[in-house]
């Protein structure tokens, strides 16, 4: 089975111009995480994530891969608050995650799998030019995975 049969229905695409704001609410409305940023023609950018925008209102040292363990509480919720604020009126383009795991209709789905387990959500596109068709997460792959047991093939 490929895995675009797992690709969740309606996945929510964001222009790379919408401001961080906006973005927010959009994926609060949906109740999603992450969306994929896509152009005007269709091609896939980026993802733009609650995690990604996490990620930026902390100092470069905390977020530093396996970086400094700090095991004094710090008084940063006022500090951490103040830059969401400041990141509200940024573009997507400006956080969104470039780099993202991205698989072709026709992959098959435990290939699907095990890169939803080293990668997290997957987008699925089109040839080279990396046309948005849709995006698979562990729920999505999941479902698929039961529709199949309960059907029988």
């Amino acid at each position: 089975m490929p895995c675009h049969a797992a690709v969740i229905e309606k996945p929510l695409t964001i222009a790379p111009d919408m401001e961080v704001e906006k973005a927010l609410k959009e994926l609060k409305k949906k109740k999603q995480t992450t969306a994929a940023v896509v152009d005007s023609k269709g091609v896939l950018l980026g993802s733009f994530s609650i995690q990604g925008v996490m990620r930026n209102l902390l100092p470069v040292s905390v977020v530093m891969a396996d970086g400094i363990e700090v095991d004094v509480p710090i008084q940063a919720a006022p500090g951490i608050a103040k830059r969401l604020k400041k990141v509200y009126p940024l573009k997507v383009e400006e956080l969104m995650e470039k780099k993202v795991a991205m698989v072709m209709p026709e992959t098959p789905v435990w290939e699907c799998v095990n890169a939803l387990l080293r990668h997290g959500t997957l987008f699925v596109v089109e040839g080279e030019n990396r046309k948005f068709l849709g995006m698979i997460d562990e729920r999505s792959a999941l479902d698929e995975l039961q529709r199949l047991i309960e059907g029988g093939e």
